[in-house]
């Protein structure tokens, strides 16, 4: 018969709790945007546990979404957040610096009306693409990539929108991630939406989850975690688990697009 150790007892007892407080999430759907994310900061959480002691989740009370969501964080709303690689994110917020979608962020494709694929069959070229007009969330970080490249946008704030305005046709295209896309056309089954066929954007990029300039420490846990996850194949099982991650892996395995290459401000 094993006797604990009254002292160990107490000490277990007494081991402070680390209290994560995550943005609030719309679905639980396994395609929504948050999804993802959200397990994998769980996952990068749970591979610290026998090193930094146990951690409990919580999660803010209302949604935010970009600017609201950046200064959710700095004013202690909520403790993390994900989002794409920024300049102007790292002056401000502190990245870790571990990719969360592998090489997929790099690479978008285009929602068009579903009658316009004609026009963008002929485009080989930046120079060309800017002789049409593309659709933008007015506060994301792609604004600026593609602005720079001399594309021409109409943006508004919002995302719901731009998918109604699309097919509106107030502007001819809609540049969407390669792991988004595929889900977003299926989300508005009734809008006359598409994938265009023909064109493959790439620019560089990465996506990382951010914390304030002051919290070393949870950053650091969650780097250690994201480490020991990609280590034991847990990162890799996660990723693969995702129907619109493992559809952007086919399409780029499949070839044949027009591949333009962006380059950053």
């Amino acid at each position: 018969m094993v006797i604990a150790c009254p002292l160990a007892i107490a000490q277990a007892s007494s081991q402070k709790v680390l209290t994560v407080t995550f943005p609030y999430q719309l679905s639980q759907d396994i395609n929504h945007e948050d999804y993802y994310f959200s397990q994998l900061l769980r996952l990068a959480l749970d591979k610290t546990v026998a090193q930094e002691g146990p951690w409990t989740y919580r999660s803010h009370s209302y949604w935010m979404r970009d600017k609201r969501l950046r200064i959710g964080l700095t004013r202690g709303f909520v403790d993390v957040i994900w989002s794409p690689a920024s300049d102007d994110f790292e002056q401000q917020l502190l990245a870790i610096k571990v990719p969360l979608l592998k090489g997929l962020s790099q690479y978008r494709l285009l929602l068009i009306h579903e009658d316009d694929q004609t026009r963008f069959d002929k485009i080989d070229s930046l120079e060309q693409l800017a002789a049409l007009t593309g659709g933008m969330g007015s506060q994301w970080p792609d604004v600026s990539v593609m602005e720079v490249n001399g594309l021409k946008l109409l943006t508004v704030p919002g995302y719901g929108r731009l998918f109604k305005m699309l097919a509106a046709r107030r502007f001819d295209y809609f540049s969407r991630g390669i792991y988004q896309i595929q889900s977003e056309v299926d989300f508005y089954p009734s809008l006359p939406l598409a994938i265009e066929k023909h064109l493959l954007l790439k620019q560089p990029g990465a996506y990382y989850f951010y914390v304030t300039k002051e919290n070393h420490a949870l950053a650091d846990r969650i780097e250690r975690g994201l480490k020991l996850a990609h280590k034991d194949g847990s990162f890799d099982e996660l990723f693969s688990s995702i129907p619109r991650y493992r559809w952007a892996y086919h399409e780029l395995e499949r070839r044949g697009r027009t591949l333009l290459e962006l380059k950053t401000p």
